[in-house]
Protein backbone atom coordinates (compact mmCIF):
# COMPACT_ATOMS: atom_id res chain seq x y z
CA UNK A 1 0.00 0.00 0.00
CA UNK A 2 1.53 3.36 -1.13
CA UNK A 3 1.29 6.47 1.51
CA UNK A 4 -0.97 8.97 1.15
CA UNK A 5 -0.34 12.39 -0.83
CA UNK A 6 -3.51 13.83 0.52
CA UNK A 7 -2.85 18.28 0.27
CA UNK A 8 -1.83 19.64 3.98
CA UNK A 9 -3.91 22.21 5.21
CA UNK A 10 -0.89 23.52 7.50
CA UNK A 11 1.13 26.46 6.91
CA UNK A 12 4.90 25.58 6.03
CA UNK A 13 5.98 26.81 9.42
CA UNK A 14 3.50 24.96 10.71
CA UNK A 15 5.01 21.42 9.15
CA UNK A 16 7.97 22.37 10.15
CA UNK A 17 7.78 22.46 13.92
CA UNK A 18 5.66 19.42 13.72
CA UNK A 19 8.31 17.77 11.44
CA UNK A 20 11.09 18.55 14.40
CA UNK A 21 8.55 17.30 17.56
CA UNK A 22 8.63 13.84 15.67
CA UNK A 23 12.19 13.98 15.26
CA UNK A 24 12.84 14.70 18.65
CA UNK A 25 10.14 12.25 19.60
CA UNK A 26 10.71 9.51 17.51
CA UNK A 27 9.51 6.26 19.07
CA UNK A 28 12.51 4.57 19.64
CA UNK A 29 13.96 7.94 21.34
CA UNK A 30 10.20 7.91 23.27
CA UNK A 31 11.69 4.69 25.11
CA UNK A 32 15.30 6.33 25.92
CA UNK A 33 13.93 8.92 27.40
CA UNK A 34 11.51 7.00 29.52
CA UNK A 35 14.64 4.86 30.77
CA UNK A 36 16.56 7.73 31.37
CA UNK A 37 13.95 9.15 33.67
CA UNK A 38 13.84 5.97 35.47
CA UNK A 39 17.39 5.91 36.14
CA UNK A 40 19.05 8.96 36.17
CA UNK A 41 16.10 11.08 37.28
CA UNK A 42 13.33 9.47 39.28
CA UNK A 43 14.86 9.38 43.03
CA UNK A 44 14.00 5.70 44.06
CA UNK A 45 14.29 2.99 41.92
CA UNK A 46 17.87 2.98 41.21
CA UNK A 47 18.67 4.43 44.27
CA UNK A 48 20.83 0.67 44.44
CA UNK A 49 22.55 1.21 42.05
CA UNK A 50 25.97 3.47 42.04
CA UNK A 51 26.74 5.74 38.83
CA UNK A 52 28.55 2.86 36.89
CA UNK A 53 25.68 0.13 37.42
CA UNK A 54 23.05 2.90 35.73
CA UNK A 55 24.50 4.27 32.99
CA UNK A 56 26.02 0.55 32.29
CA UNK A 57 22.39 -0.75 32.52
CA UNK A 58 20.88 2.50 30.29
CA UNK A 59 23.54 1.61 28.01
CA UNK A 60 22.39 -1.85 27.41
CA UNK A 61 18.60 -0.32 27.17
CA UNK A 62 19.82 1.93 24.36
CA UNK A 63 21.92 -0.02 22.43
CA UNK A 64 19.37 -2.85 22.37
CA UNK A 65 15.93 -0.69 21.89
CA UNK A 66 17.32 2.38 19.69
CA UNK A 67 21.11 1.75 18.23
CA UNK A 68 20.57 -1.75 16.68
CA UNK A 69 16.74 -1.29 15.63
CA UNK A 70 18.30 1.99 13.89
CA UNK A 71 20.60 -0.18 12.16
CA UNK A 72 18.62 -2.77 11.04
CA UNK A 73 16.71 0.89 9.04
CA UNK A 74 19.70 1.59 7.78
CA UNK A 75 20.55 -1.58 6.48
CA UNK A 76 17.12 -1.96 4.48
CA UNK A 77 17.53 1.68 3.33
CA UNK A 78 21.51 1.33 2.18
CA UNK A 79 20.37 -2.05 0.31
CA UNK A 80 17.31 -1.11 -1.36
CA UNK A 81 14.48 -2.55 0.55
CA UNK A 82 12.97 0.55 1.73
CA UNK A 83 12.88 3.65 -0.26
CA UNK A 84 13.51 6.07 2.61
CA UNK A 85 14.60 5.91 6.79
CA UNK A 86 10.99 7.33 7.59
CA UNK A 87 9.46 3.84 6.18
CA UNK A 88 6.60 5.90 4.57
CA UNK A 89 4.55 2.55 3.97
CA UNK A 90 3.09 -0.26 5.73
CA UNK A 91 5.21 -2.75 3.47
CA UNK A 92 8.47 -1.35 4.05
CA UNK A 93 7.50 -1.59 8.19
CA UNK A 94 7.52 -4.94 8.11
CA UNK A 95 10.88 -5.75 8.69
CA UNK A 96 11.81 -3.36 11.37
CA UNK A 97 8.87 -3.85 13.53
CA UNK A 98 10.13 -7.65 13.86
CA UNK A 99 13.22 -6.62 14.00
CA UNK A 100 11.77 -4.86 17.31
CA UNK A 101 10.44 -7.29 18.43
CA UNK A 102 13.68 -9.66 19.06
CA UNK A 103 15.47 -7.01 20.44
CA UNK A 104 12.69 -5.60 22.40
CA UNK A 105 12.44 -8.60 23.65
CA UNK A 106 16.22 -9.80 24.52
CA UNK A 107 16.04 -6.17 26.54
CA UNK A 108 13.11 -7.58 28.38
CA UNK A 109 14.75 -10.75 29.17
CA UNK A 110 18.11 -9.44 30.17
CA UNK A 111 16.57 -7.22 32.42
CA UNK A 112 13.84 -9.48 34.03
CA UNK A 113 17.10 -11.73 34.75
CA UNK A 114 19.18 -9.07 36.38
CA UNK A 115 19.59 -9.06 39.87
CA UNK A 116 18.28 -5.96 41.37
CA UNK A 117 16.53 -4.77 38.70
CA UNK A 118 13.33 -2.47 39.82
CA UNK A 119 10.04 -3.64 38.50
CA UNK A 120 8.89 -0.57 36.71
CA UNK A 121 12.13 -1.14 34.20
CA UNK A 122 10.98 -4.71 33.55
CA UNK A 123 7.77 -3.93 32.80
CA UNK A 124 9.08 -0.81 30.56
CA UNK A 125 10.72 -3.14 28.40
CA UNK A 126 7.99 -5.90 28.47
CA UNK A 127 5.76 -3.10 27.33
CA UNK A 128 7.39 -2.60 24.80
CA UNK A 129 7.59 -5.81 23.49
CA UNK A 130 3.99 -5.95 23.31
CA UNK A 131 3.15 -2.86 22.02
CA UNK A 132 5.64 -3.78 19.27
CA UNK A 133 4.15 -7.67 18.51
CA UNK A 134 0.74 -5.72 18.14
CA UNK A 135 2.72 -3.22 15.57
CA UNK A 136 3.19 -6.03 13.31
CA UNK A 137 -0.08 -7.43 13.49
CA UNK A 138 -2.09 -4.21 12.94
CA UNK A 139 0.36 -3.21 10.07
CA UNK A 140 -1.29 -5.69 8.32
CA UNK A 141 -4.51 -3.89 8.08
CA UNK A 142 -3.26 -0.52 8.34
CA UNK A 143 -0.54 2.25 8.94
CA UNK A 144 -0.64 2.49 12.82
CA UNK A 145 1.39 5.60 14.15
CA UNK A 146 4.29 4.07 16.05
CA UNK A 147 4.89 7.63 17.39
CA UNK A 148 1.12 7.58 19.46
CA UNK A 149 1.91 3.87 20.30
CA UNK A 150 5.35 5.20 22.21
CA UNK A 151 3.34 7.86 23.58
CA UNK A 152 0.83 5.94 24.69
CA UNK A 153 3.07 3.45 26.58
CA UNK A 154 4.98 6.66 28.05
CA UNK A 155 1.54 7.47 29.71
CA UNK A 156 0.96 3.96 30.72
CA UNK A 157 4.66 3.76 32.30
CA UNK A 158 3.92 6.85 34.66
CA UNK A 159 0.39 5.49 35.48
CA UNK A 160 2.33 2.39 36.54
CA UNK A 161 4.48 4.48 38.86
CA UNK A 162 1.42 5.89 40.54
CA UNK A 163 -0.06 2.47 41.13
CA UNK A 164 3.30 1.34 42.69
CA UNK A 165 2.83 4.16 44.80
CA UNK A 166 6.21 5.91 43.75
CA UNK A 167 5.15 9.30 42.04
CA UNK A 168 6.86 11.87 43.81
CA UNK A 169 5.40 14.68 42.29
CA UNK A 170 2.31 15.35 39.89
CA UNK A 171 4.69 17.21 37.18
CA UNK A 172 6.03 13.99 35.24
CA UNK A 173 2.27 12.67 34.43
CA UNK A 174 1.27 16.14 33.42
CA UNK A 175 3.89 16.43 31.32
CA UNK A 176 3.52 13.23 29.81
CA UNK A 177 0.34 14.03 29.36
CA UNK A 178 1.23 17.50 27.03
CA UNK A 179 3.67 16.05 25.69
CA UNK A 180 1.47 13.53 24.22
CA UNK A 181 -0.64 15.73 23.13
CA UNK A 182 2.01 17.52 21.37
CA UNK A 183 3.32 14.34 19.35
CA UNK A 184 0.06 13.07 17.99
CA UNK A 185 -0.90 16.76 16.54
CA UNK A 186 2.21 16.24 15.00
CA UNK A 187 1.87 13.46 13.54
CA UNK A 188 -1.42 14.54 12.35
CA UNK A 189 0.39 17.99 10.88
CA UNK A 190 3.00 16.07 9.72
CA UNK A 191 2.26 13.26 8.13
CA UNK A 192 -0.41 11.18 6.05
CA UNK A 193 -1.79 9.16 9.58
CA UNK A 194 -5.39 9.64 10.16
CA UNK A 195 -6.58 10.13 13.36
CA UNK A 196 -7.79 6.48 13.49
CA UNK A 197 -4.38 5.57 12.81
CA UNK A 198 -3.01 8.07 15.70
CA UNK A 199 -5.77 7.16 18.56
CA UNK A 200 -5.88 3.70 18.21
CA UNK A 201 -1.93 3.92 18.21
CA UNK A 202 -1.87 5.53 21.40
CA UNK A 203 -4.42 3.79 23.14
CA UNK A 204 -2.84 0.78 22.26
CA UNK A 205 0.55 1.94 23.73
CA UNK A 206 -1.24 2.88 27.07
CA UNK A 207 -3.20 -0.49 27.30
CA UNK A 208 -0.12 -2.23 27.12
CA UNK A 209 2.22 -0.86 29.11
CA UNK A 210 -0.44 -1.03 32.14
CA UNK A 211 -1.08 -4.44 31.30
CA UNK A 212 2.38 -5.26 31.43
CA UNK A 213 2.96 -4.08 35.03
CA UNK A 214 -0.48 -6.89 35.98
CA UNK A 215 0.44 -9.89 34.06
Amino acid sequence: MEARTEATPYSGSTVFFARIISFIFHPLLIGVYLMAYLVFVHPSFFIAFDSKAKLLRFLTFVNNNFILPSLVVLLLRGLGFSKSIYLRTQKERIVPYIACTVFFFWTFYVFKNLPGMPEISVDLTFGMFLAACMAVIMNNFFKVSMHAIAAGGGLGMMINIIYQAAAYSAWPIIITLLLSALICSSRKIASDHTWFEIFTGFFTGLALQLISAWI
